[in-house]
């Protein structure tokens, strides 16, 4: 070959090398331009994701049942948020007290609406208490008050729990077992040890179920790492006419096995003793309005309003319980029936919890805008808090006193609370399709 030929040989080699590396850097850019696309649309797909998460997170949890009732939950504080229930002319409404953003239930506007409260539901005297020899100071959080109540400035209420939809029945099934419950959903929540001044690292579990037949389950299980005291409670306000119907006066209520009630100090605290209703306004032992016995009922704070617990399941004077022992049913007995005579709406409640707390709203005022921009004024709704005795951690028994059950929870012992939530209406004609 003549120089010419190696000169363009050359040339040509050196040409196509060029050419070569231009394609490398162009395959390589193209390579980061994909990268970056590929990192973008990652970036994008976890900001989606993200969002809704956070979307879901704000989102109500539905349980629905076979003839359209509908429970919506919410994290934050396991509350319920809506409660859709049909009348006797099968139309829907929402019959529980609440806020349509969740935001609102934990930023200190909500008197508890739908949330489960503790650790400690109800009130703690002067904010302290003693257990195995060391005491504990909690939050005073109740205006005037001197106690703590419903577990301190922060407690179950205002907190994010946990949230995952449950196979209903699955355990059932493996084990060829019949089963009656439906839709569950389960929210789990871990108090730490020294949070709101409460000893232990608490894990908690409630789990709400609706079944078909019209009942709202309501399981609390809870375990502890050190000893700590206990008392949990769901702080829904019910008017069965509707959220925004105006006052349950007119609602009926029955406790046909409460023939005491815990009678309370200047600070709302119970004083140990147990008090019978017979022929006074607590006596729900036959059917009787709310708004027939409030006028008679003034307390600590207010006037004519019901913020009261009252023994459950016949126990009477036999509440007070030796040393050593604790009275709580294992299973849930009937124990409460409320009905809207207007609306034809019905709730039976059946617990294991030995007491519940009657509490008619008396601090609302229609100041607060609820669901739909709905006021909610005194007497808008009607809490009935199944639950241990307020404040049990002072009112112990001892060797020669009787006392109230118990809250105390051991490493090895599992807190058990079952709250069975039956709804009906007095006639119903038709589908049940309006809403």
């Amino acid at each position: 070959m003549g120089t010419s030929g190696r000169h363009a040989s050359h040339v040509r080699t050196r040409c196509w090398a060029y050419i070569g590396g231009i394609g490398i850097l162009l395959i390589c850019w193209l390579a980061v331009i994909a990268g970056k696309a590929v990192g973008r649309a990652s970036l994008a797909r976890r900001a989606a994701q993200s969002l809704a998460e956070q979307t879901e997170g704000s989102r109500n949890l539905v349980l629905r049942n076979r003839r359209g009732i509908e429970v919506h939950l919410l994290r934050t504080g396991a509350s319920i948020q809506k409660l859709l229930l049909p009348d006797r002319n099968g139309k829907f409404a929402d019959v529980v007290l609440g806020f349509d953003e969740e935001v609102a239930y934990s930023d200190g506007r909500s008197p508890y609406f739908g949330a489960i409260v503790g650790r400690v539901a109800n009130r703690i005297a002067n904010a302290s208490f003693e257990l195995d020899s060391a005491t504990y100071r909690l939050a005073t959080n109740e205006r005037g008050m001197p106690g703590s109540l419903h577990g301190g400035r922060r407690g179950f209420d205002k907190v994010r729990w946990n949230a995952a939809r449950v196979a209903p029945c699955a355990s059932e099934r493996r084990q060829g077992a019949k089963c009656r419950r439906g839709d569950e959903i389960s929210m789990r929540y871990q108090s730490a040890a020294g949070e709101e001044g409460y000893p232990g690292t608490l894990d908690v579990e409630v789990t709400y179920t609706l079944t078909d037949a019209d009942e709202l389950i309501q399981t609390i299980r809870a375990t502890t790492d050190a000893p700590t005291i206990i008392n949990l409670a769901q702080h829904s306000y019910f008017n069965l006419g509707g959220h925004a119907s105006g006052e349950v006066l007119g609602h009926e209520l029955t406790m046909p096995r409460s023939t005491h009630m815990l009678p309370i100090d200047a600070h709302r605290i119970p004083t140990g003793q147990l008090a019978p209703v017979r022929g006074t306004a607590f006596d729900f032992t036959s059917t009787a309005e709310l708004g027939a016995r409030i006028s008679n009922v003034d307390g600590p704070g207010w006037t004519a309003g019901f913020d009261h617990c009252f023994v459950l399941h016949g126990r009477g004077p036999a509440a007070l319980t030796k040393p050593g022992t604790q009275w709580w049913p294992r299973t849930p007995r009937p124990a409460i029936t409320l009905r809207d005579p207007a609306s034809g709406r019905s709730m039976a409640i059946a617990t294991n919890a030995p007491g519940v707390q009657l509490y008619t709203s008396n601090f609302l005022d229609g100041s607060l805008a609820g669901k739909g921009g709905a006021r909610y004024p005194k007497y808008a709704g009607v809490c009935l808090e199944t639950q241990n005795f307020p404040d049990a951690i002072h009112h112990l028994p001892t060797a020669d006193r009787g006392g109230f059950p118990s809250p105390v929870l051991r490493p090895g012992e599992t807190y058990l609370h079952t709250t069975i939530y039956t709804f009906s209406v007095d006639r119903l004609s038709g589908a049940v399709t309006d809403r």
